[in-house]
């Protein structure tokens, strides 16, 4: 078998290889994180008329919800991460879609009103019309 020898200048691009490889794996991993990085996300829903009661806020795509108390207020029960959608609605109100920015923890959704029109009738006999009892 052969011995094999390596030299001093070898040994050291070795190991600066090495380490240049360690270096770019930690300056790489944070922004990875980041990215995953997830948060709790809270609120208030308001709208013309105040705090909205009732709203339910929802993650787009998926049945995980929340709906708000007699303050307008949530938390929603799931942690969020960039680019998720929370669609926040309420009967008589127009949605919301809200996307989840880098840094957003808390969110304030207004809701606007849609017009309602009422169309009703009423229904008369005309007494002409009803034959004569004696």
């Amino acid at each position: 078998m052969r011995n094999q020898r390596t030299s001093i200048p070898q040994n050291m691009l070795k190991t600066a290889a090495f380490f240049s490889f360690i270096f770019m794996i930690m300056l790489a991993t944070p922004s990875v994180q980041a990215q995953n990085s997830q948060r709790t996300i809270t609120g208030v829903v308001n709208t013309n008329d105040g705090p909205l009661a009732g709203a339910t806020v929802v993650l787009k795509g998926t049945a995980v919800a929340a709906s708000t108390d007699d303050k307008g207020a949530f938390t929603f029960p799931r942690q969020l991460k960039e680019n998720d959608i929370l669609v926040v609605s309420f009967l008589g109100y127009k949605n919301q879609e809200i996307t989840i920015k880098g840094d957003t923890s808390f969110i304030e959704p207004f809701l606007e009103d849609i017009a309602v029109v009422i169309v009703a009738a009423l229904r008369t006999e005309d007494p002409s019309s009803k034959p004569n009892q004696r």
